[in-house]
């Protein structure tokens, strides 16, 4: 079976030959365009719509592609004159002002998008996609109940808008109606079942409600659709560590942090993990990096420091858990642990004030909780 990746390769010989030969021909460079674009190479789909454009100026397709390339290469004021001038030679087109509404939203301008949002609903009345866009607008605002009736409306519309009701379950869920959102996640994964972050979004819903077991169920599938995304295997990972299912845990841990070497948190939570399986070293290892990337914390040097008191290493447990305590100078078993620590430096003066501290943390949360 041919990979796509190949079968792209040979059309883009097969039109560079036809180009060759036949410079000026203009299927050829709209072609060329087409397979730069399904290659991701949107720099060089870009130079080639513009030749293309040079010798049909009134291509409106062509300035729309165009458009979306600039935009995912992140330059959203060449993105904008795409599209503007797009919407000046087909003023009909609802493609052409909701595009110029998303551009104008990601560039801080939102009252020019939902004007251009506007437009395009009023061009395309059955079409989810200018309703969705205005919610999107509406939702970055933070206006969530007029951005709900914009998704419901974008449903109205066209009820297999998977994203429509993807976005519809952010804001249910944003205004404390998880139940609901859990019936739009759900909607949204009967439409697109193999949507990694559809199953991320149910999974997460149920994670929060302390449904771990479903979580593990909806975070899996997501790892089966998108296999190297990091946010899917770290979730995973977490999720099954609440389980207390460690030796699945760790190695979707692993996996997070090698598809996310730079998440701080994922070497966090692999340091638990290992800290749990008594890979103590390895742990140590995990909790530096983490450490590395987004300074110390609280929680990471404690967490190492159970890691250093199992290898003996008490001076360097010791050390860690003075820094856990000046950036969380109110956690018991911060000052519990020191301790321990302290009893076995035979150092018991100070261990006994610091078990002081803990019970007088203890009791003070058990008042404010009772």
């Amino acid at each position: 079976m041919v990979s796509l990746k190949t079968s792209l390769k040979r059309e883009l010989l097969d039109i560079k030959k036809r180009l060759r030969s036949a410079p000026d021909e203009i299927a050829a460079l709209k072609e060329l365009a087409s397979v730069y674009v399904d290659s991701e190479r949107y720099a060089d789909a870009v130079v080639i719509l513009q030749q293309f454009l040079a010798k049909c100026p009134m291509d409106v397709d062509a300035m729309l592609v165009c458009g979306t390339c600039y935009s995912r290469l992140g330059l959203l004021e060449a993105a904008a004159t795409e599209f503007e001038r797009a919407a000046r030679s087909d003023p009909k087109s609802a493609v052409a002002y909701y595009n110029l509404g998303r551009v104008y939203d990601m560039s801080g301008r939102s009252d020019e998008a939902i004007e251009q949002h506007m437009r395009a609903i009023s061009l395309a009345p059955d079409t989810a996609e200018p309703y969705y866009r205005l919610g999107v607008t509406l939702a970055g605002r933070n206006e969530l109940e007029e951005a709900e009736s914009w998704y419901r409306k974008a449903i109205e519309a066209e009820y297999d808008c998977a994203k429509a009701h993807t976005n519809l379950g952010y804001v249910l869920d944003a205004t404390d109606r998880s139940d609901e959102a859990i019936l739009e996640f759900k909607r949204a994964i009967e439409i697109d079942p193999d949507n990694a972050e559809m199953h991320l979004n149910l999974g997460a819903i149920y994670g929060e409600r302390g449904a771990l077991s479903d979580a593990v169920e909806e975070f899996r599938k997501a790892t089966t659709a998108e296999p190297t995304s990091a946010e899917a295997r770290f979730n995973l990972g977490v999720a099954l560590a609440g389980l207390h299912r460690n030796d699945e845990a760790l190695p979707e841990l692993e996996l997070a942090v090698k598809y996310s070497p730079d998440n701080m948190a994922a070497h966090s939570q692999l340091g638990v993990a290992l800290l749990h399986k008594g890979l103590f070293a390895r742990s140590i290892v995990a909790f530096k990096r983490a450490i590395a990337l987004e300074g110390e914390t609280g929680e990471s040097c404690y967490q190492m420091s159970l890691a250093l008191a199992s290898l003996d290493r008490l001076e360097d447990a010791a050390r860690c858990l003075e820094t856990a305590a000046r950036e969380e100078p109110d956690d018991p078993r911060i000052h519990y642990q020191m301790g321990l620590v302290l009893d076995r430096l035979g150092r018991s003066v100070e261990a006994a004030t610091a078990y002081r501290e803990s019970d007088r943390l203890h009791a003070r949360a058990s008042k404010q909780g009772g």
